[in-house]
């Protein structure tokens, strides 16, 4: 994948999303957004190119992130898209995850993070 794939950020703290929307926007990527669990999964089922990765918080309404990333896990059509952990719980493993960062995010190291995706 490469950059015309977008990032998908899955968010519920509006300032948190745009901050995250806008240092990736300014690194080239294209992001889409969701404000909880259930419009990220619908999100990656909906939009077309699929994103190349997703930026997911734990703490999201409706659908937690923990219940997200299950879900997108037993899903085959979106099971392959790597899921980074961005959240403010002092966590270094998140099973199924494959990288967790913690807020705030130091954006050089989300950025070489991303590199290893495309």
């Amino acid at each position: 994948m490469n950059r015309a794939n977008p990032i998908l950020v899955v968010e519920d703290d509006p300032l948190a999303l745009e901050a995250l929307t806008d240092v990736l926007e300014m690194a080239g990527y294209t992001v889409v957004g969701a404000s909880d669990g259930q419009a990220g999964l619908e999100r990656v089922h909906t939009n077309d190119p699929v994103p190349f990765v997703i930026l997911l918080d734990l703490g999201l309404p409706v659908i937690d992130g923990w219940e997200f990333l299950r879900r997108q896990k037993n899903d085959t059509k979106i099971a392959h898209i790597p899921v980074i952990i961005v959240t403010a719980t002092p966590s270094s493993r998140v099973p199924g995850a494959d990288a967790v960062l913690k807020k705030p995010v130091n954006v050089d190291q989300l950025i070489n993070l991303l590199a290893q995706y495309r």
